[in-house]
């Protein structure tokens, strides 16, 4: 009996949302018991330098409930868990090398599988300028209002965007989305934003 997972992406952009799909393959003729603790059957955590920044179960309580899986022979889809690909506290992943852990939690199946990823960094503001309309990026700079429309600004130049990205933001946000216009001005319009990884991690509610 073993584990198998995949990583299934639409993009390495930071903000890029990812699939963690996960199959138990049963080598024998005849069905395989397994037994968990809890209902959780297994983990899923995102490494970054070993240190888990994101984590399946952050703020789950294990339910002790005794449960039991019924693997027949081949192959079983177990579970798939998508990934918005930001940190337990909100904020985007870094670009950067990490580790997606897969830990089965069976008391007789306790396997992990370690599966590496990579995030690139943002794209500069004067390449979404020049991007075709309709293309799916990512920027990253400093949100601001001018004259009551809400702008973002890198080293690079600024874009107006289509909504505010919260209120009293400060420091660096990662945005997602793509390039539209209002009129005669290019508007980028934002399908998700968060604080960038180097932004001071929000106090608990």
């Amino acid at each position: 009996m073993w584990a198998d997972v995949t990583l299934e992406r639409e993009g390495t952009a930071l903000l890029a949302p990812f699939t963690v799909a996960i199959a138990l393959h049963n080598a024998t003729n005849h069905i395989v018991r397994l037994r968990f603790p809890t209902a959780d059957l297994f983990r899923v955590d995102v490494l970054r330098d070993d240190a888990p920044v994101w984590s399946s179960v952050t703020g789950h309580k294990p339910i002790p409930i005794t449960r039991q899986l019924d693997v027949p022979p081949g192959l079983l889809r177990l579970a798939q868990e998508i990934v918005d690909s930001t940190t337990d506290d909100r904020r985007a992943l870094a670009p950067g090398r990490y580790t997606v852990r897969v830990a089965m939690l069976g008391t007789n199946f306790g396997i992990v599988v370690d599966k590496p990823i990579a995030f690139e960094p943002p794209d500069t503001i004067a390449k979404a300028l020049s991007t075709k309309p309709g293309t799916v990026i990512t920027i990253a700079g400093e949100p601001y209002v001018d004259g009551g429309t809400p702008r973002l600004r890198d080293g690079t130049g600024t874009i107006r965007l289509s909504r505010a990205l919260g209120l009293r933001t400060t420091g660096t946000f990662v945005v997602r989305g793509f390039l539209d216009a209002i009129g005669d001005e290019r508007v980028f319009d934002v399908g998700r934003s968060a604080p960038a990884f180097e932004n001071a991690p929000s106090p608990p509610p």
